[in-house]
């Protein structure tokens, strides 16, 4: 787990740099963070209109336009962290080579900066809510305060991948590739679109292979069911980041000496 040491050692500057990525992002729009707020804005209306006048949804999952945002907005994040990991390197390499920072501050960095993304976006999240509520088609309830610990463990098991992703594709040109199209094929393969309960029953052990499934089952539970997530998925999901941690550190501990050479 020494990367995980030397990340917080350096937290200080992963904030400063996250912030400044954050800015660079924005810069130069007349809007500027304002945009964070309005794109996921934009993409609720869009499904709130075809989920309402176009497809019919299933009628255990009302209003689905909440349910799939809810989804899509945390999966954004997973997959735009993960691709921004398997980047940071070769983005960052004249950075890298010239100074002391620690490698392993970069997709610490690709990671705060999209957990941060997401956080400036949970108010449209928060208000879809609150206006389902008005309309009586949600019933919000105590079950919103996991959806923090949800996210913060599935930070956790982001970082891993993401450590094991960066230290990988700055040796190996084709990782990059190969984790879109893996995060492609796993935006259909994680209930991000539907409730796990759709899956088949024949099928559901292999949903456990999923590493997300279990993340997605517990933010729709959070955030649209309003129900508990089980002590047993609380113990899936923090196992899970376990696992993942310690495989991405170990790789990348393994892969570190050579990486700024690669970058």
């Amino acid at each position: 787990m020494l990367p995980l040491v030397r990340t917080w050692r350096q937290r200080a500057l992963v904030f400063a740099l996250a912030r400044r990525e954050l800015a660079a992002r924005y810069r130069g729009g007349a809007l500027g963070f304002f945009w964070s707020l309005l794109n996921p804005l934009l993409l609720l209306a869009v499904y709130a209109t075809i989920f309402r006048y176009v497809f019919a949804p299933r009628a255990d999952v009302r209003p689905y336009a909440l349910f799939l945002f809810g989804g899509v907005l945390v999966w954004g994040f997973v997959s735009a962290a993960l691709l921004d990991a398997s980047e940071t390197f070769r983005a960052n390499g004249p950075l890298l080579r010239k100074t002391t920072v620690a490698p392993e501050v970069f997709p610490a960095v690709a990671l705060a900066a999209r957990l941060a993304h997401l956080v400036l976006a949970l108010p449209v999240l928060a208000a879809a809510i609150a206006y389902a509520a008005w309309r009586g088609s949600a019933a919000p309830g105590l079950a919103l305060v996991q959806f923090p610990l949800v996210l913060l463990l599935l930070a956790g098991a982001v970082h891993g991948l993401a450590l094991l992703i960066s230290s990988l594709a700055v040796h190996f040109g084709d990782v990059r590739d190969l984790a879109a199209n893996v995060l492609t094929l796993g935006f259909f393969v994680t209930p991000v679109l539907y409730p796990a309960e759709a899956v088949p029953e024949r099928f559901r052990a292999l949903l456990r292979l999923n590493p997300f499934a279990a993340y997605f089952s517990a933010v729709h539970d959070s955030v649209f069911f309003f129900r508990r997530v089980s002590g047993i998925e609380w113990a899936w999901m923090a196992g899970t980041a376990a696992v993942l941690l310690a495989v991405g550190s170990a790789v990348f501990e393994r892969l570190r000496d050579s990486i700024a050479e690669e970058a």
